[in-house]
């Protein structure tokens, strides 16, 4: 058995919104379902793909139970500027959540909330 383009759901509040904030980050819109008020838009970034649906629409075509808040999921990205990338993500609609700091001697660590509350964690390679 073979599985291929594994994919990342995270249920959102308004997938507009949360398009908007990955698309700050780098993303690109490659699929959406709903044009005037879409229900999953999927967004791809260096060969990972990013879903972002509305948790009712999930539950109601696929009997699932979302979880929509909370620590549910958290999202890595790398970076070469870990200051810069925290700093354009609050820009972007992140919600500061920790700043830059150290981390096991050869990493900076930030953490910022995406629009609906996700963790993103913004990594870079010291020393």
């Amino acid at each position: 058995m073979e599985f291929s383009e594994p994919q990342v759901i995270l249920f959102v509040a308004d997938c507009e919104r949360a398009a908007s904030f990955y698309r700050a980050l780098g993303f690109a819109e490659t699929f959406r379902s709903g044009d005037d008020a879409p229900v999953k838009i999927e967004m791809a970034l260096g060969g990972f793909t990013l879903g972002l649906a509305l948790p009712g629409p999930a539950a109601e075509s696929h009997g699932l139970s979302p979880v929509t808040e909370g620590d549910r999921a958290c999202l890595t990205l790398w970076t070469g500027d870990v200051e810069g990338a925290y700093a354009h993500a609050v820009e972007a609609g992140g919600a500061p959540r920790r700043e830059p700091h150290a981390f096991r001697d050869v990493l900076r660590v930030a953490f910022v909330n995406d629009p609906d509350g996700h963790p993103v964690q913004l990594v870079q390679r010291v020393g």
